[in-house]
């Protein structure tokens, strides 16, 4: 009965599976299943440190050989380890990501504490086009425009990365048709400047001095850190701001002429968790507004003063006759409209949606400028 599965479907279903091992464990329902996992194209292996790693070791690297010598296709890659001292590893892990490599991988993860990826090897495989790195190290490539270009890359991941702004520069500029790009907690990038003319989705979760963001066809922006980016980002823009501590409200002021010029926003997701305090200053949401121009406004948060403050700011903006956040536009409120989660039309009574806010449902604004 277990030969009834052709073998595609077969590997389809050890892909699910959360590991290679577990699903070698399948292999002995039948021959069917043997061959399914000995050419399974996604291949995930954990190092852990306790008694038996090294047979453990040498188990993933018979394993890489045979898919070396067999020329058999990868679409996926992912090792992970936890050890207290990795550094031994790093020769075999070269030797397994280069046959990885050389059999066409689509799809790296490599999880690796302190790991100096090849870059520069990673980047000249033709086949690759996602790449996600978690605490492995950059800092000693140096990479030089021109010197690769990886046209195939299409997502790039750093997570924990250890790599300066020269580099992480250098390394969109050898990525030229990367749409989807994730930087989170990478040591080493006190300014954090991103330029890429095709990015279309960005997420950023980087405590940086200063950022500043030149992606013109952006669609998507989910940012979180101490001071809000300086953006030129395409009008239809999604963004998503989480800012903590240090935020500035003359920023807007100062990104007014760039955003608002274009026109603003379509949606504007605000995330009022921890921001009791800079909503108590009205010129914040002014110059929030002003600047994004948002068409659609979606709110967080869970405590009702600050939801009501701000319903009760945004009534006061649409009721004045007279605006002192012009600066020679035509910027503003003439309408303002709720809607429920069903798109159905509600009451603009602040106190009552703003319980309905924090209790969980997902009221929206609709602004016309």
């Amino acid at each position: 009965m277990a030969d009834i599965l052709p073998e595609c479907l077969v590997q389809k279903i050890l892909s699910f599976l959360p590991s290679y091992n577990q699903a070698s464990k399948m292999s002995i329902l039948s021959k069917t299943w043997l061959q399914a996992w000995s050419t399974l194209p996604n291949l995930k292996f954990f190092l852990f440190c306790w008694e038996g790693w090294e047979s453990r070791t040498k188990i993933v690297d018979t394993i890489m050989e045979r898919y070396g010598k067999g020329k058999i296709p990868i679409e996926k890659f992912e090792l992970s380890e936890i050890f207290v001292d990795s550094l031994q590893l790093f020769p075999m892990v070269d030797k397994w990501l280069l046959i990885a490599l050389q059999n066409s991988v689509k799809e790296l993860v490599l999880h690796f504490k302190s790991y100096p990826a090849p870059i520069l090897t990673i980047l000249a495989a033709k086949s690759l086009r996602e790449l996600v790195l978690h605490d492995c190290t950059l800092m000693p490539v140096s990479l030089s425009c021109g010197v690769v270009n990886s046209n195939s890359l299409r997502k790039l991941s750093l997570s924990n990365v250890t790599l300066d702004e020269n580099m992480l520069q250098t390394l969109l500029n050898s990525c030229p048709l990367i749409v989807s790009f994730i930087v989170e907690n990478c040591s080493g990038l006190n300014v954090l400047k991103i330029k890429a003319d095709s990015l279309k989705v960005l997420k950023i979760i980087q405590y940086c001095n200063i950022c500043n963001i030149d992606a013109p066809n952006l669609v998507s922006l989910d940012y979180k850190g101490y001071e809000i980016p300086e953006l030129n980002i395409a009008r239809e823009s999604k963004i998503i701001l989480h800012c903590l501590l240090s935020l500035n409200t003359a920023w807007f002021y100062l990104q007014m002429d760039h955003i608002g010029s274009s026109g603003g926003v379509d949606v504007l997701n605000l995330n009022m968790l921890l921001m009791d305090e800079i909503i108590e200053c009205p010129t914040f949401v002014d110059a929030l507004l002003w600047s994004c121009h948002p068409e659609r406004l979606n709110l967080i948060s869970i405590d009702i003063e600050t939801v009501t403050r701000l319903i009760d700011r945004l009534m006061y903006m649409k009721n004045s006759s007279h605006s002192t956040y012009c600066h020679g536009w035509n910027n503003q409120l003439k309408e303002i409209k709720a809607f429920d989660g069903k798109n159905q039309l509600l009451q603009l009574g602040s106190e009552e949606l703003a319980k309905r806010i924090t209790e969980g449902e997902k009221p929206y604004f609709i602004l016309d400028w």
